[in-house]
């Protein structure tokens, strides 16, 4: 039984929607890939004003390379037999201003671990736009550890295994559906996540291992190998980078950064698995994300640990700069075909919810098979994806927590860029809870996963069952 109610997903009914954020960065003379993501019946016709020169829109997706610096306001339409949506958006063309707000998109490990192949990343995206899940803003299609072999090729740079016969159709065939591509590498001499039919993986050093780096697997290389790898990625067509390596520091960060600027591509750039808040002020302003807490999987305990993990980076959230609380592990992954995810969907939306309230990346890792209408309804509703997309990017702050015995709620509270809150309630404890928001006003109150005003008044009451939450936003009575 779930507790916790939530709208139907219907991507393609209806009149049209504009699901892009108000902001949307790239770098000049670099190639640009954005799908504007639109919910309605087809057909819908697409429009743009204003695109900085160098960018055109066709059949739904921007493309091209932007010719100069520059602040610009577009704004895209989408018609369909029902109305017509219009959304002005931010551009913002500066070297690097790219993920300005967090990633959306997929990543392979909980759904395939290191068994990934081409194969699956092409049917992932595919499906995506299939399943309307593009239409809500994601737009990465990001390939974990498991696709490495040997150093070799004209770059000499780490080449891919067998499953993945070539890297550049792939980004091609992606990039075709108006998504964008990530890859996963390590500083480390070995990397994680090594497939079983090979010994080791490489990593983006080679050599004795550098005496000034802790030893996990066998440590980081005294030869640098970055720059010979961002050409490959880049010769492929890469568009992300996951650096995966403990403890993480700065100096082998900055070795792959500067590569990665120096591309002819945008990467985007995320630091994991222990980037430790002593780097705060080198995280917070180079890297577009940052780990610090455990891998994810479908259990109470570790969902628990992710988390807290958010509480010692509560004040660093800003634009282009966020704490990753790791990819999701909802919904058809590894873990529940091998009968071992522990969910139930309550704690699955606490899962969604987390990462989509804190201004985390959201990473599905999900097959996308035999997809339930809850499954599409958790990952697809366009209002909790906006509060996650916020253009403020102000904290979600704690304004209560509760914890005694057998009770633990905790409830946030987040300032939005149109002036009102967002407020997100956790029973994390085993007990049934009767609560009250007091606000400072009279206000519009919206309960998010259901998409329904409730009443107006001064205060937010509800109750809440264990290992539930409950989203609102309030907004000011005219």
């Amino acid at each position: 039984m779930r507790y916790t109610q939530i709208a139907t997903a219907k991507p393609f009914v209806g009149a049209p929607h504009i699901n892009l954020p108000d902001l949307f960065g790239a770098s000049p003379k670099k190639p640009v890939i954005l799908r504007v993501p639109v919910t309605g019946e087809r057909p819908i016709k697409y429009g743009a004003v204003g695109l900085p020169t160098g960018l055109v829109l066709e059949n739904g997706i921007v493309t091209g390379k932007a010719e100069c610096e520059g602040e610009y306001i577009v704004t895209f339409t989408a018609e369909n037999a029902h109305g017509k949506a219009e959304k002005k958006v931010t551009f913002e063309i500066k070297e690097n201003a790219i993920l300005l707000t967090p990633l959306l998109g997929f990543t392979s490990w909980n759904a395939y671990d290191s068994d990934v192949s081409q194969e699956n990343i092409e049917q992932v995206a595919d499906r995506m736009v299939e399943t309307g899940i593009a239409e809500y803003g994601y737009s990465y299609v990001n390939c974990d550890s498991g696709w490495q072999n040997e150093y070799g090729g004209k770059h000499d740079a780490i080449m891919p295994n067998e499953k993945f016969p070539d890297m550049k159709k792939m980004c091609d065939k992606i990039h075709s559906l108006g998504l964008k591509c990530g890859i996963y590498s390590t500083p480390m001499l070995r990397a994680w996540g090594c497939p079983k039919e090979f010994d080791h993986i490489p990593g983006c050093t080679v050599g004795e291992p550098d005496e000034l780096f802790a030893i996990t697997n066998t440590g980081v290389g005294k030869i640098r190998k970055e720059k010979n790898n961002v050409a490959q990625w880049t010769e492929w067509g890469f568009d992300y980078l996951k650096y995966d390596w403990a403890p993480c520091d700065p100096t082998n960060a900055e070795y792959m950064r500067r590569e990665l600027v120096k591309s002819e591509r945008d990467f985007g750039f995320c630091v994991t698995v222990s980037a430790s808040h002593d780097y705060i002020t080198y995280w917070s302003r180079y890297c577009n994300s940052y780990r610090c807490n455990q891998d994810s999987w479908a259990a109470w305990d570790n969902f628990i640990n992710i988390y807290r993990s958010y509480f010692g980076f509560i004040y660093d959230v800003q634009k282009g700069h966020f704490f990753d609380l790791d990819m999701l592990d909802v919904g058809n992954g590894k873990y529940r075909k091998e009968g071992k995810s522990k969910f139930n969907e309550d704690e699955e939306l606490c899962a969604y919810t987390l990462r989509a309230f804190m201004c985390s990346p959201i990473q599905l890792s999900s097959t996308f098979e035999d997809m339930s209408e809850f499954e599409l309804s958790m990952y697809c509703n366009e209002e909790i994806i906006a509060i996650n997309q916020d253009s403020a990017f102000y904290p979600a702050r704690p304004v209560m927590m509760f914890e005694q015995d057998k009770k633990c709620v905790h409830i946030f509270k987040k300032k939005l860029s149109d002036g009102n809150f967002a407020y997100a309630a956790f029973n994390l404890g085993e007990t049934h809870e009767n609560l009250v928001i007091h606000l400072d006003e009279t206000c519009v109150i919206r309960d998010v996963w259901k998409k329904e005003d409730q009443t107006t008044r001064d205060r937010i009451v509800f109750d809440m069952y264990p290992h539930t939450v409950r989203v609102f936003k309030a907004t000011k009575a005219e």
